[in-house]
């Protein structure tokens, strides 16, 4: 056991400059202690999100994603303190009261779930899972329309058991995260297609650092869309290939009118992203101990979503073109349901430089990046409860039906401290993301200009 300065911590940690190296620790700092966390990233249950605080202080980030048996596994990697004078300040005001809301909303008994309501939402989704195999079933081989109808509700299907998914793997519902994993590997992964270690690994790292330029993998769209400024450093990435860098430009200076047709394949990309994930070597690209490992039960979730999938459209449809429209339109309908509720979440807001992000604190990161959606019945329903992103972020594991009960003291708080606290309507809110589409398609034509 030693003392280590702040500094020390930070230059000598980098994950840039220690990945790499197989003897180089990974230091994190935690209530002003010391972590070698090395050994245990590969049997993280989060994934390699953890890594986004190596060389930081990830206090706030621990506390609110951890359960309290996880301080008894970290202890397993304690090395040392923080020299007294060089100690995090934890009464700053803001992170205090917010600290004291989530203490607060856990006495309230608002971090337990409603089983009832858990169950209802399952099996809405299914009736609606059952809605679309009957139309198809029933009029598939006779009827372009009622399989395009049928096509849709399966979208709708998909995009609900995403939210579903999303509720159940931040184990908002179950504390014994067993029944919370095996809920999402049904409807994340058999209903849905997506890999529930896949989802992790990255919806993980989007929480830990949204926004964040480098950092944020929700954010790494460049060039199919480009969020802010700062990917446009890309244009220079490729100085030797031409055709890719006019490639490049012309997707960004066109990027308003790509952005729905991109949605339309933004699910059928996860779902290959999955399936690539959870094949063996799938990985590769990740440093040793940030591979996930994949259970034979995510495995076969997968292989029993696209049995029946294809077998619906092989069975009851068997025309090759109505085949071909059945999955063209199941595939668009949810990629742009689904899509348009991430953008509506974070996008068009600030995007935040890695320096940016290392002096402000993990609450206020949350807020200034994400954006609420007025509630009402429909939008709530629609977007999963995630039209209180601020909230969600705030308090992942937090179920969502407890989210109108809090939102008027987070907002009252973050008044009350200056923060910026931003809630708009559906239509409004996406008028805002075509705004900073646009914003950075001049950005980049001035660039393109200018050299």
């Amino acid at each position: 056991v030693r003392t280590f300065t702040r500094t020390e911590i930070i230059n000598a940690n980098a994950l840039s400059e220690s990945k790499n190296d197989p003897d180089a620790p990974f230091l994190m700092i935690i209530d002003n202690k010391v972590y070698d966390i090395r050994e245990f990233v590969p049997d993280h249950p989060g994934g390699s999100v953890i890594l986004t605080h190596v060389g930081k202080d990830g206090t706030d980030v621990f506390e609110t994603f951890h359960p309290k048996s996880a301080w008894e596994t970290l202890a397993n990697f304690y090395i040392g303190d923080i020299l007294e004078e060089d100690r995090a300040i934890k009464n700053d005001d803001f992170a205090v009261e917010v600290r004291k809301l989530r203490t607060l909303f856990q006495e309230l008994g608002y971090y337990d779930s409603s089983k009832a309501y858990y169950a209802f939402k399952v099996c809405f989704n299914l009736s609606l899972w059952a809605l679309s195999t009957y139309i198809v079933a029933r009029w598939g081989q006779v009827s372009t329309l009622a399989n395009v109808i049928s096509a849709s509700i399966l979208g709708l299907f998909w995009q609900q058991c995403g939210w579903l998914a999303h509720d159940f793997l931040h184990h908002q519902v179950f504390h014994d995260r067993f029944w919370g994993d095996l809920s999402g590997a049904f409807l994340g992964g058999v209903c849905q297609g997506f890999s529930s270690s896949w989802w992790k690994d990255k919806h993980n790292t989007h929480h830990a650092a949204p926004n964040v330029h480098g950092e944020d993998p929700d954010i790494n769209t460049h060039p199919l869309l480009t969020w802010s400024e700062h990917a446009l450093e890309m244009f220079s990435d490729v100085p030797d290939e031409e055709l890719a860098r006019m490639w490049s430009r012309f997707m960004v200076l066109n990027q308003t009118w790509f952005y729905f047709p991109i949605l339309s394949f933004a699910r059928l990309s996860w779902c290959l992203q999955s399936v690539k994930f959870v094949l063996p070597n799938g990985q590769a690209h990740k440093p040793a101990g940030a591979r996930v490992p994949i259970s034979l039960v995510e495995q076969l979730s997968l292989t029993m979503h696209w049995t029946w999938y294809l077998a619906t459209m092989f069975l009851f449809i068997k025309d090759p073109v109505n085949i071909i429209v059945y999955f063209v339109v199941s595939q668009a309908v949810c990629g742009n349901l689904l899509a348009l509720v991430f953008s509506l979440n974070h996008n068009g807001m600030p995007v935040i430089s890695k320096e940016e992000a290392v002096n402000m604190d993990f609450f206020t990161k949350q807020i200034i990046t994400g954006r609420d959606v007025h509630p009402n019945i429909f939008s709530t329903w629609f977007t999963g409860g995630l039209n209180y992103q601020i909230e969600h972020h705030l308090f992942p594991s937090m179920p969502r039906h407890s989210f109108h009960k809090i939102q008027p003291a987070v907002e009252a708080l973050c008044k009350k401290y200056g923060v910026r606290y931003h809630t708009t309507g559906m239509i409004e809110g996406t008028a805002e993301v075509f705004d900073r589409l646009n914003e950075v398609s001049k950005a980049a034509s001035k660039m393109g200009k200018s050299a």
